[in-house]
């Protein structure tokens, strides 16, 4: 009787509720070792609802991971992970925005596929065909060779309309600056894609399982666009908010402020607070170095339609890049830098043409006004350029999961 009441409980039979309960509760790396420990165990988790302030790891690409395998370095933790993904291989294809723990990526075909690194589950986008500016280019065979794409926006269509041609895999890197998602895609009700492209920096939206892009044909310019409330709210480079509604009939827009900043701004953010301000934030690169050198923050005043320039953001960390613009309380995540814009790489005139170059990121300290490195050394290779990413462990609907490395680190 003593020997059995001294061996080990069977976990296992922990009931399914209270495993859920925990689950809910645990960063990222934790709950992708609970789902490896048993069946019981691994199911419990892909049911668990994932907690929402996750702490925001960088995905990058690494030597030692392959093509088909990231590297995922965890703030919290201050430890890197690999996490093998699914074909086509990551190393192929362009990343062009991180939203709700989910990577948008254009594919050879410059198609976009939302992917969770995470679980593994893969979405594809309507075709860039169904795009406003683009025309396929076919073969004599009915194939399709290459894309056509022409020049105008909604304020201005040349009578010409000029046009360059591209070809399939090349396109991309031309054409896409950045996507963020309105919603989680692997959970219930609409989820809405929104596009910043090329000609001019335009927008376009789609819907997750629908057929076909929709231009938005309001302004151009465009360098971030978050997703709040119902809303989409999007930032051009010279300050100039507008705020879009899609899920009527028809389009609503709203604009917030016009043309408040100065050039020459290299990327313009526009970040929702905890607090219930938007946000503006202006980067400024050196142009000797081509690295980040000051960040300035903008509280945005709809009433007065003005920009109030902020010493600094308090008790709150900013994470800007590819990803969606996130401001985050040190409540929630202590182990973080406070009044700090973590940063990586996106600046529009180099992004793709310079992809052997070593790629401006680091941690900007508003007090200090000055750049440290997020890890030294760094870990990860110049392409594709490493992203924030809010890892989402929710598996609904996956067709098969990539596989968690939670045993090697690379140092």
């Amino acid at each position: 009787m003593e020997a059995a009441c001294l061996a080990s409980p069977d976990w296992s039979d922990l009931p399914a509720d209270v495993l859920r309960s925990i689950l809910e509760l645990l960063e990222c790396p934790d709950n992708l070792r609970v789902a490896a420990v048993c069946t019981a165990w691994h199911r419990a988790s892909s049911e668990a609802v994932c907690r929402i302030n996750q702490f925001p790891c960088l995905l990058y690409c690494t030597e030692t991971a392959g093509p088909s395998a990231v590297g995922m370095y965890s703030l919290l933790e201050q430890r890197a992970y690999t996490i093998t993904l699914p074909d086509p291989p990551i190393t192929g294809r362009f990343v062009i925005g991180s939203s709700h723990g989910w990577l948008i990526t254009a594919d050879e075909k410059s198609d976009l596929v939302l992917l969770n690194p995470i679980s593994g589950e893969q979405m594809r986008l309507p075709p860039v065909t169904t795009m406003e500016h683009i025309k396929p280019v076919m073969s004599g065979d009915g194939v399709l060779e290459q894309y056509e794409m022409f020049y105008y926006h909604g304020m201005f269509e040349t009578p010409e309309q000029p046009t360059s041609t591209h070809q399939l895999d090349e396109y991309r890197e031309t054409v896409y600056f950045k996507a963020v998602l309105s919603s989680d895609p692997s959970s219930a009700g609409d989820c809405t894609v929104m596009l910043i492209h090329q000609p001019y920096w335009q927008l376009s939206f789609a819907k997750v399982g629908g057929d076909t892009w929709n231009w938005i044909p309001i302004d151009t310019d465009y360098t971030d666009c978050i997703h709040h409330d119902g809303w989409f709210y999007a930032v051009n480079i010279e300050g100039t908010v507008d705020s879009f509604y899609l899920n009527g009939s028809s389009i609503i827009h709203k604009r917030i402020t016009y043309k408040m900043l100065v050039p020459p701004k290299m990327v313009v953010y526009i970040v929702q607070a905890p607090w219930g301000d938007k946000l503006l934030v202006s980067r400024i690169i050196n142009h000797d170095t081509e690295c980040t050198f000051e960040i300035v923050v903008y509280k945005v005043d709809p009433d007065g339609k003005k920009l109030i320039k902020m010493t600094g953001i308090g008790d709150h960390v900013l994470f800007v890049g590819h990803n969606a613009s996130l401001c985050l309380p040190l409540s929630d995540h202590p182990q973080l830098m406070s009044n700090c814009v973590y940063f990586t790489d996106n600046v529009l005139d180099s992004l793709f043409q310079e992809k052997t170059k070593k790629r401006d990121m680091g941690i900007y300290h508003f007090e200090r006004n000055t750049v440290t490195n997020i890890v030294s050394p760094e870990l990860w290779m110049t392409w594709f350029p490493p992203v924030w990413l809010t890892p989402n462990t929710s598996k609904k609907g996956i067709t098969g999961p990539g596989a968690w490395n939670n045993g090697d680190t690379e140092d």
